[in-house]
């Protein structure tokens, strides 16, 4: 936030004495004086609309915001969610609030005999007649029922965090290929007596398999494109490596492979993240609780594009490139340690 800003925002935020002299002399200038009150817990589009209403009623429009100890008298002790002192900040950057003042009170009728504005807001579930009615009429002004959007609540805001958080997120560990799980030769690696696994490998992969992470491969088979092989050669070696897999109790989800070579310009190959997508919408995956092992800068450079943690093996990236992996590791076990010290 600029220091403007900040300062636009700290004059917006006054006390109730401090209040109640501002709105004395802008009633003298002929200012018409919305007030609104609330809690404004966990700030939503349907609280941006009701201030947007509410404004639209008169000149000035002062928020009268419940204090933390009201809001857990009326509301329990687990509220409210967001502080005072980050609520407060938050009502004073909206454009449509001219100013925000604090009130102790669970409801504010002893304010609001203070200020005496000429327009009072409620919502509908209130109704005009009010507690604060009385007050508010006796003082020359009246309640305007704010037309409150359906389906825009605090709590039920809160209520689909919590069901949304009951549902255990689901993660992978991405895989790159050659160069990780196996060693990364000379040529384009495609025949099975060619294949040979990098060092500790089973191990990694063994403790992976008993966590409830994904364990999913993502290679750039580009010999595929070139014609150095065909699809048919991948296809019988991945099997192989898979069978090799089961036959140590290694879990591997899915492999995704991408044909295409740098000339056909797809969404697929890394480091595009094309392979990170299809495995979300195959498995629901959420990267930003998901990792990448590989080898060379272009998988780090993809694991960063697809938002998930990654860690590199062997060398580190070129300094030019301004771009680090969150991690390095010597091997796959190292890595996979990595990963289940960060549980």
């Amino acid at each position: 936030m600029k220091r403007t800003e900040a300062l636009s925002i700290k004059k917006k935020i006054k006390t109730g004495k401090e209040i109640e002299r501002i709105t004395q002399h802008l009633k003298k200038q002929g200012k018409r004086i919305v007030t609104y009150n609330g809690s404004f817990d966990v700030l939503h589009v349907g609280h941006i609309k009701s201030i947007q209403e509410a404004k639209a009623q008169g000149d000035i429009l002062i928020i009268l915001l419940n204090s933390d100890a009201s809001i857990r008298i009326y509301k329990g002790p687990n509220r409210p969610i967001v502080s005072q002192r980050e609520r407060i900040i938050m009502i004073a950057a909206i454009d449509a609030v001219d100013y925000v003042s604090v009130f102790n009170d669970i409801n504010p009728k002893k304010v609001l005999a203070r200020i005496k504005p000429n327009v009072h807001c409620n919502g509908s579930d209130w109704g005009r007649s009010c507690i604060e009615r009385k007050v508010v009429e006796e003082n020359g002004g009246r309640i305007y029922i704010l037309r409150w959007e359906r389906g825009h609540s605090t709590t039920d805001l809160i209520k689909k965090i919590l069901d949304v958080y009951r549902q255990p997120a689901i993660k992978a560990v991405f895989l790159d290929r050659d160069g990780t799980v196996n060693l990364n030769k000379k040529g384009y690696v495609h025949k099975i007596a060619d294949f040979e696994f990098a060092p500790h490998v089973f191990d990694a992969l063994k403790k992976l398999s008993k966590t409830d992470y994904k364990i999913i491969i993502v290679t750039n088979q580009s010999g595929i494109g070139r014609r150095y092989y065909t699809q048919e050669d991948f296809e019988k070696l991945n099997a192989w490596i898979l069978e090799e897999f089961s036959k140590k109790k290694i879990r591997i989800d899915r492999v995704y492979y991408c044909h295409h070579t740098l000339k056909d310009r797809c969404g697929c190959r890394k480091p595009n993240v094309g392979m990170f997508i299809q495995a979300v919408k195959d498995f629901g995956i959420s990267l930003n609780n998901s990792w990448f092992i590989g080898d060379n800068k272009t998988d780090m450079i993809a694991g960063r594009e697809a938002n998930v943690k990654t860690i590199k093996l062997g060398e580190r990236m070129p300094k030019a490139l301004k771009l680090q992996p969150h991690y390095y590791a010597k091997d796959l076990q190292q890595a996979a340690d990595i990963i289940l010290n960060n549980e």
